[in-house]
């Protein structure tokens, strides 16, 4: 109810439909997106607290404390230390519920339109006007269980992963010395194979920016096209993949490679034979300790 009522993941749809082109997390920048976060922050900590104050008893607490005065000699007469017992209690409460809504929004995707549909016309809306009538209850609970079950098992098994991340110590690299181990599918510099290119702008199409420059020529007596120039400029490359996903002849692979800073710009428009260099891998390479993500295992080079 308060990701919901607060519009944060995985319940912000208002603005899932506008981010692409809109919504003020496209359209502005510096301390008037920090205004906008930090008031979206604050509706959620108000939210928090009337949830707590409204339906989880506020500053009430079903364990006893009486010991606790006695314990520390502290005198009760005043009712200073019901009062800060209660604050202390209401705050608890308010950041537990700030907890969970953090954690929802890393641990679940965003749900789509026709899903929250579902759940709030056939799940949720039954069980409020079910005073009238309990036979589509148990239908739609008779219908729900089985997906609910799996359901809560995978949101479970999701949030144990955040959890574990959110534990994991951080990992200091020493960089140039050492340098992490990429995942498998990470997309760093594209690899470009002149002899399998046939020049068919595939490439150029599914770019969102149209950014490979393909120059060919149509050979008449052959009836094919002739590549003589194939570039890409990484300083506006986006590292979609979408041109090594299309590519029919898969010329064009992603490498391990992410060192692309320069003094100049234009050093980052790379042609055919800088993208058809292969970078040493990091595995191979004995000058570099590579380390893994996981802060508990490290690889040495030998």
């Amino acid at each position: 109810m308060v990701c919901g009522e607060c519009e944060r993941l995985p319940f912000d749809l208002p603005e899932a439909e506008e981010e692409l082109v809109a919504g003020y997390q496209t359209e502005y920048s510096g301390i008037k997106f920090a205004l906008f976060y930090v008031a979206s922050y604050l509706n959620l900590l108000v939210s928090s607290l009337f949830v707590t104050v409204l339906y989880f008893g506020g500053w009430d607490l079903s364990i006893p404390y009486i010991f606790v005065p006695e314990l520390f000699e502290i005198n009760k007469t005043g009712g200073v230390f019901q009062t800060t017992i209660g604050i202390f209690i209401t705050l608890i409460k308010t950041y537990l519920f700030l907890f969970i809504s953090i954690t929802t929004r890393w641990t679940l995707p965003r749900l789509r339109i026709d899903q929250l549909l579902n759940l709030g016309w056939k799940f949720l809306l039954p069980i409020s006007l079910g005073i009238h009538d309990m036979f589509p209850i148990v239908t739609g609970f008779m219908s729900y269980g089985q997906q609910t079950i799996r359901a809560a098992r995978y949101i479970g098994q999701s949030f144990m992963i955040t959890l574990s991340h959110a534990n994991r110590l951080p990992v200091t690299i020493q960089y140039p010395y050492e340098k992490s181990i990429t995942s498998e599918r990470f997309r760093g510099r594209i690899h470009f194979e002149f002899d399998k290119c046939i020049a068919c702008e595939v490439c150029v199409r599914v770019c969102p920016i149209d950014l490979p420059v393909v120059d060919w020529k149509f050979e008449t007596d052959i009836r094919k096209k002739r590549l003589f120039n194939y570039s890409i400029d990484f300083g506006i490359c986006i590292f979609c993949g979408n041109c090594v996903e299309y590519c029919p002849t898969n010329c064009l692979s992603m490498t391990e490679e992410y060192e692309l800073s320069t003094y100049d710009r234009h050093e980052l428009n790379y042609n055919q034979i800088a993208l058809g260099r292969l970078p040493m891998s990091i595995m191979n390479d004995y000058t570099i300790r590579t380390i893994l993500n996981s802060p508990q295992i490290q690889i040495k080079n030998r």
